[in-house]
């Protein structure tokens, strides 16, 4: 199989799974944040932004660098999975006995200890299931991977059900994700196991101490890339009210689902990455052009539709204490246009050896969230949060354009984006002379309208032309014909 082929085929894969499982998570979502409550809701936030970063600690980066590393050796994978794997049994052991005694003794609401204690394991059981499916990843079966992305959010849809009929606090609702993380590991384990073969605990020093020192400059970059993620969340905690923390959580949730496409996305294009830039620097260029030129048609009208739409969506999906969320997802949507390109930049780093260059910059944004966050939410509450992220979302992708131009990754930015962006300015402008209506069919019908004048509006901007879209169809058409030979060959 081409590896445009197998690309397609993973992100057909990772398509499907992905759109299955948000529009899973978003219903999990609401059902959480209605049965909670705006105050309530804040609070299982702030645990979630905490817990969030253990899982950063003890991941170290070493995850992606994995998919690298079976890539190129695939005959060493059992050696390279079962060392990591005794790595991530002993930060388990390490991470928890410091961090039960803080839960458990030292802080004073029991309850809330034991809930951050319930969800750092749950954490902690997705780093071990992450490390499975970085070799389904390596090996691009990622089929595995949406299927129990999907699974998991069934499972998880199930016992947040049971969770709403019974008890429904924090400290069981903790419970529910970590059972339905356990159950998340052991699929992987399971497959990893039946596909691969079983792999023994081993533990080569010396290939994990290149690990650790090559993971090192990525981990602290993603440490600071999700530390920006929860900066927000864990400020509005502190500077302002229980009501603004949930109002921003309900809105920013909505941009977290959103991000996780670009983010699946980008997996079946990180081996293809890596391969070119250790040997065409010319087509990795023409590579991630077209990646980038692709996400920025696909963010444009999920901004352009969050902000048109935004009232409608928050009237959906939460209560109407939830109403003034409207006005934050609006202005939020920006940063939808942002988290696209950033998706990939983690990989560019990689493959192109910048990984220090990605930790600088990612303290960089981190540092600037932060700072605007405690200039802004004293006098702006939950808008003052939004401002921060929108701020430095702009400067990751900016910065990483530039300094990445510099060490020889060109990026034609202009052509890129302008004619995409006229094109939604046109479609956005037209919507806004409109009546928008309330209710889900309202908003599928007007959605789908107003990407049906976006499409239109791509081909009068000349943003893509019917030939490219001829092109397109013709090797989609070529290779389901040869996806059919090769089966007719093996059948006979």
């Amino acid at each position: 199989m081409s590896a445009n082929r197998r690309i397609a085929g993973n992100v057909v894969a990772t398509i499907l799974g992905e759109g299955v499982g948000a529009l899973l998570n978003i219903y999990v979502i609401i059902l959480i944040a209605r049965e909670l409550g705006p105050e309530n809701f804040g609070a299982f936030s702030f645990i979630l932004a905490f817990v969030g970063l253990i899982q950063l600690v003890t991941d170290m980066g070493i995850t992606n660098l994995l998919v690298r590393e079976i890539a190129q050796n695939p005959e060493r994978y059992p050696a390279i999975i079962g060392s990591v794997r005794s790595l991530a049994w002993m930060l388990t052991g390490i991470v928890l006995l410091p961090l039960s005694i803080v839960c458990l003794v030292f802080i004073e609401d029991k309850d809330f200890g034991l809930s951050l204690l319930l969800m750092a394991s749950a954490a902690l059981a997705v780093m071990h299931a992450v490390i499975y499916g970085a070799v389904f990843r390596a090996f691009e079966r990622m089929t595995f991977n949406a299927t129990f992305f999907v699974f998991h959010k069934i499972l998880l849809l199930v016992l947040v059900l049971v969770w709403m009929a019974g008890e429904a606090t924090i400290l069981n609702l903790c419970l529910v994700y970590l059972l339905a993380n356990i159950a998340q590991f052991l699929m992987f384990f399971i497959a990893t196991w039946k596909v691969f073969g079983r792999v023994k605990l081993a533990f080569d020093y010396p290939y994990l101490k290149y690990l650790l020192i090559e993971a090192i400059p990525v981990g602290f970059s993603m440490l600071f890339r999700k530390a920006t993620l929860h900066v927000d969340s864990i400020l509005l905690s502190a500077l302002s009210t229980p009501l603004a923390l949930g109002l921003f959580s309900a809105a920013y949730r909505i941009i977290q689902i959103i991000e996780m496409l670009p983010f699946t996305l980008s997996i079946p294009m990180y081996p293809q990455l890596a391969r070119l830039a250790g040997t065409n620097m010319q087509a990795f260029n023409d590579f991630l052009n077209k990646i980038l030129r692709f996400y920025v048609m696909i963010a444009l009208p999920v901004m352009g539709g969050l902000f048109i739409f935004a009232n409608q969506i928050i009237g959906i999906m939460y209560t109407d204490d939830y109403q003034s969320a409207g006005s934050l997802l609006q202005a939020l949507s920006v940063v939808v246009f942002f988290i696209f390109p950033s998706s990939i930049m983690i990989y560019v780093y990689t493959a192109t050896q910048k990984q220090r260059l990605f930790t600088w910059v990612s303290l960089g944004v981190f540092s600037i969230n932060a700072i605007l966050d405690v200039i802004f939410i004293p006098f702006f509450d939950a808008l003052g949060a939004v401002i921060g992220t929108a701020f430095a979302e702009a400067f990751f992708v900016i910065s990483s354009l530039y300094l990445l131009n510099k060490s020889g990754c060109i990026v034609d930015v202009v052509s890129i984006i302008v004619r995409p962006l006229l094109a939604l300015v046109l479609a956005v402008t037209v919507f806004e002379l409109v009546p928008i209506f309330d209710g889900i069919l309202m908003l599928i019908v007007q959605g789908g309208l107003f990407l049906i004048l976006y499409a239109a509006l791509l081909l009068v901007t000349r943003a893509i032309t019917l030939a490219e879209i001829k092109t397109v169809a013709q090797g989609l058409k070529r290779s389901k014909a040869q996806s059919v030979d090769s089966q007719l060959e093996g059948n006979g």
